[in-house]
């Protein structure tokens, strides 16, 4: 693999135990957010409460994280390693400014967790461009792969469905859409434990629709071995009709965040609904039922797929429960070998 080994001067702990036993260790880049980095501490408290497997590193600057973990129960600080940093990534910072300028970054220092084998995924609500382009030169890229893509489950009719890319590749050729579709087809074949279905997103279904790029995807797709679908659109996404979608950046941040502010808006107004004094429990269960299933927090974790390592990107405002499912989906990913089987897959086509 073209991992990049680490730069010396970061901490090291005791190796990790192998993910196949059940324990995984997850690194969480506290800083560079929205969100307060004391904010990680709690989210680390649910994500432990959850799985009593899993253990946790948190990189950030002592002073604002120091005081949360001294009032975690000794069980639970006692799976938690802080890893002092004073340095972050800003949210403006471009790609190439955080190479340059960001090496002694909690992203960085988290990063490198992962390439020295202390920790077995990162978890970062940082810069995207920047954790991009730090985790490309720290970890390297999975063979064959140019441009690593992110990709997130949406809740749909009848369970779920995996996008990508959600906007870590603005602008691509058909031959980036085609390697989206084999990695998001054998990333999400390893969470579902079956050859999952996979369509290319467009503005209609027919073979002579959409642009020139979307259509030689497709013929680059029929010559692979995945389970090609065809051509869905938006609204095919959220009706179950396929397990991976794929699509650009742009298309995929729109679909991402205008599907959030439906749900957002969606649950708001059941809940006001609810809430009102003629309103029954049956109404008011039903909105909580409802914001179980489909809230974005519920959802929160795009994983960074093409990169030699399980790096997992949290929404820059996420909250608490938000943080603490990125996480989640972190410990998944290493449980069920979703490295490996890229890997192995991907070995296959080179």
């Amino acid at each position: 693999m073209n991992r990049v080994q680490r730069e010396s001067g970061v901490a090291t702990s005791a190796a990790t135990p192998h993910a196949g036993s059940g324990d995984v260790c997850v690194c969480i880049d506290a800083m560079g957010a929205d969100f307060a980095p004391s904010a990680a501490v709690r989210a680390a408290r649910l994500a432990l409460g959850r799985d009593e497997r899993l253990r946790l590193q948190i990189v950030g600057a002592t002073d604002a994280l120091d005081p949360e973990l001294a009032r975690l129960p000794a069980g639970v600080s006692a799976r938690i390693q802080r890893i002092a940093s004073v340095e972050h990534v800003a949210m403006d910072s471009s790609p190439a400014e955080a190479l340059r300028h960001a090496r002694a970054s909690s992203m960085a220092a988290g990063l490198d967790r992962v390439a020295g084998g202390t920790a077995d995924a990162l978890v970062s609500a940082g810069n995207t461009g920047a954790l991009m382009a730090l985790a490309r030169y720290r970890l390297g890229t999975l063979p064959g792969i140019e441009r690593p893509a992110l990709m997130t489950e949406f809740p749909v009719v009848g369970g779920s469905a995996w996008v990508l890319d959600l906007g870590a590749n603005i602008g691509v050729d058909a031959e980036r859409l085609t390697e989206f579709a084999v990695l998001g087809s054998a990333a999400v074949g390893a969470l579902i434990g079956r050859r999952p279905r996979v369509g290319l997103l467009n503005v209609g279904r027919e073979p002579n629709k959409g642009p020139d790029v979307v259509r030689e995807a497709a013929r680059r797709c029929a010559a692979t071995d995945i389970d090609l679908v065809g051509f869905i659109e938006g609204h095919d996404v959220f009706g179950g009709q396929a397990d991976v979608v794929v699509c650009d950046g742009f298309a995929g941040n729109v679909l991402l965040k205008s599907a959030e502010g439906a749900i957002a808006m969606l649950l708001g107004e059941i809940e006001a609904a609810g809430n009102r004094m003629f309103a029954g429990p049956g109404l008011r269960g039903f909105g909580k039922r409802m914001r179980r299933a489909y809230d974005p927090a519920a959802h929160n974790g795009a994983s960074l797929l093409g990169i030699s390592g399980i790096v997992i990107k949290s929404h820059a405002h996420a909250s608490v429960e938000g943080v603490a499912h990125a996480i989640g989906v972190a410990a998944l990913e290493v449980r069920r070998d979703m490295l490996p089987e890229l890997e192995r897959q991907l070995w296959a086509d080179v």
